[in-house]
């Protein structure tokens, strides 16, 4: 019983780190894409509904061999888009831009992180 309570604390927690990451590129995204008015809030009410209208939109785009994934990875960035739209009171173009943004910064974050740590992993073997 214990056991379970910690797997659920465990994917809770998760989550949580996950939505402030995601909420963290994306506000980085916005204020790269010169966005006003920006705050945690809006971007974890982003990451949410955008997460949530992606997953809708991926469903109906399952359907779809090989071309609905790729409709549903563009058109997750303009339903995310659209949904920062309305929630940051900003342009479509900002908007598309920041997410964009935040997709992109990620990615090179990661990449550096994992450099980062295979020089690590590497180098303290040799210093042995």
């Amino acid at each position: 019983m214990q056991i379970t309570f910690g797997i659920i604390f465990i994917i809770i927690l998760c989550i949580l780190i996950w939505l402030l990451v995601s909420a963290m590129f994306l506000l980085w995204g916005a204020r790269i894409a010169g966005i006003k008015n920006r705050s945690w809030g809006k971007a974890i009410a982003t990451i949410i509904v955008g997460g949530i209208a992606f997953v809708i939109l991926n469903i109906a785009l399952a359907a779809l061999p090989i071309i609905g994934q790729l409709f549903s990875v563009i058109g997750g960035f303009i339903v995310s888009a659209l949904v920062m739209m309305s929630i940051f009171r900003t342009t479509f173009g900002k908007a598309l831009c920041a997410n964009l943004l935040a997709w992109v910064l990620s990615i090179i974050v990661i990449v550096v992180m994992v450099f980062v740590l295979l020089a690590i992993g590497i180098t303290i073997p040799l210093a042995m």
